[in-house]
């Protein structure tokens, strides 16, 4: 394509550049490729525009740069901010590919990755063929094509969408992330459904405080759904008091949640190990469903998804098969069948109030003593460690404390910080050989040592809870990512049991 096409509606002095034909975009040095636009981005931790010379030897036909660069070694064209021209020179260079799509974009904490499981599931028994961005992996029709960042970055992003085009994908489903919004990732996405599931302490390493947070969650309904230029809809969680706070905003957003004055509301729920029943008020509809999920967060869970689907046009019969279908979501509450009579399960729960939810849920279940294992990941907000300690302690019986993601951070003292919340709630921390009563937590680092130790201690009708990383195959210590999965090291400390 040539640079003039890549530039178009792009405030930029094109001539005498605009024959150049452009084969690719890319904003790292180390991954150009022969024929490529580099686009120089100004990042927190380096600057594209000191890649240049790097950028040609690899064979950039240009490069896009917002700061006068003298003796250029290639083509440069000016733009008053890269970042800024970057989501719109990706999508006309993908031939703006969420034009031809459904999209529908799902933000909150938590919940995310459920909703956007669930909506696949309940399109697909719609017989349509659907893509998804988010943080498991992006997969188009079930097949898997890579993972990376939850929302990826323009030139990604708009890639992603444009093989989903090409693969006859029909709707795209998004997981946005609020560094997504905040960073201006998702300009130039065309949604036609925004859905909001809640807003807890989490990322206020980046944001500053909570009022920062949800200004990011918020733009993506202020800003980018409109933007897009279709006729959009929103599904609102309004039990939370962020998502209280959007449908207020925005009247005509379908509401969800467990009072009856929302558009969508449970008129019954009965809860097992197995899974779910809902009765839900659907506009005006009864609709009653089963699903494979279980726990009061995943009915809200399920209650976005239905309002998203049905926004969509989706029909009744074709969102119960789609829910029922689902039966679990990886990394997600998954349980881990044994023959010892436990009930394990990792889950994903990686800040106070995801925590929260998922130990309230286990505590309603079972009848025997609740041992967690988690941890906090390096890197981010600190604040939240304490707060995770003290839900761990009033939640469960037995607490492991070991390590998440140390990442660059002393593992030591990320434990050190997550103690004073176990310590306020009245917890003793177990030293030697002790008796494993109530009210005990155990330190121990080595994360596959900690799970052993807390099935070491199970008994028949236990239930082991391990938090933090859900469906993570890798633990990241400094600059490695080692191979580690709570599941397979759950199979893996059983089956050696016998």
């Amino acid at each position: 394509m040539r640079l003039s096409k890549v530039l178009e509606n792009v405030p930029a002095e094109v001539t005498p550049h605009g024959s150049i034909e452009i084969g690719g975009l890319s904003i790292d040095s180390r991954k150009v490729r022969k024929g490529d636009l580099f686009v120089a981005v100004r990042g927190e931790r380096a600057d594209g525009h000191a890649f240049l010379a790097q950028a040609e030897r690899a064979g950039a036909a240009a490069a896009l740069v917002e700061l006068e660069v003298s003796s250029p070694s290639l083509p440069t064209v000016r733009v008053p901010s890269t970042a800024s021209a970057l989501p719109s020179v990706a999508a006309n260079f993908h031939g703006d590919p969420s034009a031809r799509l459904a999209v529908v974009g799902v933000t909150g904490t938590n919940g995310k990755t459920t909703v956007t499981y669930l909506l696949e599931s309940i399109l697909a028994a719609a017989g349509r063929r659907t893509a998804v961005i988010g943080t498991i992996n992006y997969r188009v029709g079930g097949e898997v094509l890579r993972s990376g960042l939850t929302t990826p970055f323009p030139h990604e992003l708009q890639e992603v969408m444009a093989e989903a085009v090409s693969r006859s994908a029909t709707h795209l489903l998004m997981e946005v992330s609020s560094h997504s919004a905040a960073q201006g990732r998702i300009a130039g996405v065309r949604f036609d459904v925004g859905v909001f599931t809640n807003l807890s302490h989490d990322h206020l390493d980046f944001h500053g405080d909570m009022e920062s947070y949800f200004a990011a969650k918020a733009k993506f309904f202020r800003e980018y759904l409109p933007a897009g230029g279709k006729r959009t809809g929103m599904a609102i969680n309004a039990d939370d008091p962020y998502g209280k706070r959007l449908s207020r905003e925005f009247p005509g957003a379908m509401t969800c949640g467990f009072l009856r004055d929302r558009s969508v509301f449970p008129l019954e729920v009965s809860m097992k190990w197995e899974g779910s029943r809902i009765a839900l008020h659907v506009a005006g509809r009864e609709m009653e469903l089963r699903t494979g999920l279980t726990g009061d967060y995943n009915v809200s869970n399920v209650m976005a998804a239905v309002a998203a689907a049905t926004l969509l046009g989706i029909p009744p019969d074709a969102i119960r098969a789609g829910v029922e279908r689902l039966q679990n979501i990886p990394g997600r509450i998954e349980q881990i069948r044994n023959p010892r009579g436990l009930h394990v399960l990792v889950d994903y729960a990686h800040t106070p109030e995801g925590m929260d939810r998922v130990l309230s849920s286990l505590v309603g279940l079972g009848s025997g003593r609740l041992i967690t294992v988690f941890g906090c990941g390096g890197n981010r907000d600190r604040a939240k460690r304490p707060e995770m300690g003290r839900v761990a302690a009033l939640r469960s019986d037995v607490v492991v404390v070991t390590s998440d993601n140390p990442r660059n951070e002393d593992p030591d003292a990320i434990l050190s910080d997550i103690l004073p919340g176990l310590r306020e709630e009245g917890f003793l921390e177990a030293r030697g050989e002790v008796t494993w009563e109530d009210g005990y937590f155990v330190v121990i680092p080595d994360r596959k040592s900690a799970i052993a130790r807390a099935l070491s201690i199970a008994r028949p009708g236990d239930t082991v809870a391990i938090a933090g990383k859900g469906h993570e195959n890798v633990q990241i210590i400094k600059d490695r990512s080692l191979p580690f999965d709570d599941r397979e090291t759950v199979r893996g400390i059983l089956a050696a049991d016998g």
